[in-house]
This record gives C-alpha cells, structure tokens and sequence, in this order.
C-alpha cells in the first residue's frame, strides 16, 4: 500500500477555511480513491487539536464546530509512527536546514525513514526545504 505522511498544516485546512482548503479536500479525496495510506509522527496529535482549539479561541470557528472538528480527526485514518530514529533523523535535518525548532523536521524524517512523500499547506516550510528534500510538496502547487 502506498503511503504519504502528511504534516499538520495540511491536516488542519481539512478542518479550517484555509487559502488552500479546496485543493486540500481534492487530495485527501484522491488518496482515498487510490488506496494511500495516511502517516504521521505522532506529534500531530497534540498539533491539530491545539490548532482548532486556537481557532475557536480567536473566533475563527463556533466552538461547536471546534467539537466536530476535533471528533472528526479522532476518527480520521491516519497511522502516527514513531520509529526509533525520528529523533536523530529530525535533529539532523533540523541542522541541515539551520531550523531554529525540529517541529517542522519530524515530517520531514518520518517521510525520509518511510520512504515516502511528505505533503504540507505550509509555504514557509516548503521554501525553506524543497532544495534539499524533493519528496516534500505544497499544497499550492497541487491542480
């Protein structure tokens, strides 16, 4: 089975009115059809939920739609792994890329160690990466 990690970024625009939204659903929806599976370090979950609390919190959504959200992503199929050598590996690209934190870095190892492409809704992350790590893509640059 195919696999893609996807970062915490893109899962939030799953949830959130984000610039991206649109094309975000059109991946998850052809990731569905194609059989991929979803990984993640499992960091993401303390991200995606600390991100809609945020969201509720600045009144971006009700908080009834922060509950939904949250019971959503509960739900959602997607493996947290947490391989004996993220750390080393997400430290060492952490220094590659000269990132002041590692969030960003675990994606990025977990993809490395999985041998699989990493997906990302965050510009800034792309920009600072996509010389020295191709497997990782933006969302914008989806059709």
């Amino acid at each position: 089975m195919a696999q893609v990690c996807v970062d915490a970024s893109l899962v939030v625009a799953w949830f959130l009115p984000e610039e991206f939204s649109d094309k975000a659903f059109a991946l998850k929806e052809r990731w569905v059809v194609e059989g991929v599976e979803l990984v993640a370090p499992a960091m993401l979950a303390s991200e995606v939920p600390s991100a809609l609390r945020q969201a509720v919190y600045r009144g971006r959504i009700l908080p009834d739609e922060g509950d939904e959200a949250f019971a959503t992503f509960l739900e959602m199929p997607i493996r947290t792994i947490q391989p004996e050598s993220l750390l080393s590996r997400a430290w060492e690209i952490g220094k590659a890329v000269n990132a002041p934190r590692l969030y960003d870095a675990f994606y990025i190892a977990l993809a490395d160690i999985e041998d699989c492409e990493l997906w990302t809704a965050d510009r800034r992350l792309i920009n600072l990466v996509r010389a020295r790590f191709p497997h990782v893509h933006w969302l914008g640059e989806t059709a």
